[in-house]
């Protein structure tokens, strides 16, 4: 098995996959690649500042490290 980056185009499909494993982490998740079920999503996340999953797929080869920056907290909000 060799290591396959993520094709650029197929970013909107992890973001969407992520969003999806956040809410059902137990869940499957398809590979955003060969779309083989069993991707691992691992959250290795540096609150408040930025997201970072890293992502692999045994089937496709897939190691990968996506980053989601977080914008600055608002003075005064909640979060």
């Amino acid at each position: 098995m060799t290591d396959n980056p993520l094709p650029p185009e197929k970013l909107p499909v992890v973001l969407a996959r992520i969003a999806a494993w956040r809410i059902a982490p137990d869940a499957p998740v398809a590979c955003p690649v060969c779309e083989a079920v069993g991707l691992e999503i691992l959250d290795q996340s540096a609150r408040p500042y930025a997201e970072w999953y890293a992502l692999s797929c045994t089937a496709y080869g897939l190691k990968a490290t996506i980053n989601v920056p977080l914008g600055p907290q608002v003075p005064g909000s909640d979060a």
